[in-house]
């Protein structure tokens, strides 16, 4: 199930360190590590 998130909404505020957590976990797998940003990030429409 997609997630639809609307514009100016407190919700797509939120993405940007969602994503950015998603994002640090991929690049430095060994410093940080978090599967559940990544898993809600692919929930996101």
């Amino acid at each position: 199930m997609k997630y639809r998130i609307e514009k100016n909404t407190v919700q797509e505020t939120l993405v940007i360190p969602l994503y950015g957590r998603k994002v640090c976990s991929q690049m430095f797998p060994n410093l940080y590590r978090d599967e559940t940003a990544a898993k809600l990030i692919e929930q996101i429409d």
